[in-house]
């Protein structure tokens, strides 16, 4: 089983992946890549122009002196609810929206096994922590706006009692956190790479990002452990959880949460620090989980 990346938009993806995915991800929404990765930390990514093009990548000359781990891309779209949508549309198209056989609901197929893995851009509420520029691998992502009520008066839906996931024989019910899949941080070097990496971290995906630094405090108190703020990663954890996996998340921070002008955003830097997590998560993934 390869590893599916899911992304939120094409211009997060050509920072990530290069200029070679926006044709395909702009025309066909999905794309099939090809990372060859050197025993020094060094890669490149491969991509076929189309989902329609059956013809493979010519990888032998590459092969002979590197390794090659094959991945899905997919562009599952920004917001919790497309996003979520877009996320079962990838893990159906993956074949992934049965139950493996033997494991529990919510949990790591066979052999713990990192199957998706969200990656974009994110606001930080604590620069101290999580700077402009670092990336945070997420331990859990929490759901902010789905409930009754606004400001002061908002009382989430997990407070009320209501489930967001299905809750019926085997399948455990949802309400406003769903743990995270912990393996990056378990098994990422703890090495020059990893300086500008927080390790575990609480998401909190929103319905509508912050617009000041005062909607940034309002969460920040209701929400005292959130690190980062997006719009996908609950939505999209959830889809994963529903298909009986979990999500591992790669996040990079580009600003900070309720500063909404984008001339003080960093999202290159955020970007090209994901892109060099990810490329070491897949080497991992290929090496230790059997992805090939």
């Amino acid at each position: 089983m390869r590893p599916l990346i899911l992304v939120p938009t094409v211009f997060e993806a050509v920072q990530v992946f290069g200029e070679i995915a926006r044709g395909p991800l702009s025309t066909d929404g999905h794309a099939t890549a090809r990372y060859l990765l050197r025993d020094d930390g060094e890669y490149e990514v491969h991509i076929r122009e189309s989902v329609s093009d059956p013809s493979p990548v010519d990888l032998a000359p590459a092969l002979e002196r590197e390794r090659a781990v094959e991945v899905a891309i997919e562009v599952c779209g920004f917001g919790l609810a497309a996003s979520g949508i877009g996320a079962m549309n990838a893990l159906a198209r993956e074949g992934r929206l049965s139950r493996p056989s033997g494991s529990e609901y919510g949990e790591p197929s066979p052999g713990g096994r990192p199957a998706t893995i969200l990656i974009g851009i994110a606001g930080s509420y604590d620069l101290g922590a999580a700077p402009v520029g670092s990336v945070v691998i997420g331990s859990r992502a929490t759901c902010d706006g789905i409930g009754a009520g606004t400001g002061n008066e908002f009382v989430a839906a997990g407070a009320m009692g209501w489930s967001q996931g299905h809750s019926r024989k085997g399948i455990q019910p949802v309400h406003d956190t769903i743990e995270l899949d912990s393996w990056l941080i378990d098994d990422l070097p703890r090495s020059e790479l990893a300086d500008r990496v927080f390790f575990g971290g609480e998401v909190l995906s929103v319905s509508a990002a912050s617009g000041s630094a005062d909607d940034a405090q309002t969460r920040r108190i209701r929400y005292a452990e959130a690190l980062i703020e997006d719009m996908e990663a609950f939505a999209v954890a959830l889809a994963t959880r529903l298909s009986g996996g979990s999500l591992t998340l790669i996040r990079g921070v580009s600003n900070a949460v309720g500063d909404r002008e984008h001339l003080n955003w960093k999202t290159g830097a955020a970007l090209g620090a994901v892109s060099r997590v990810l490329a070491a998560a897949i080497g991992l993934a290929g090496s230790h989980h059997g992805f090939s």
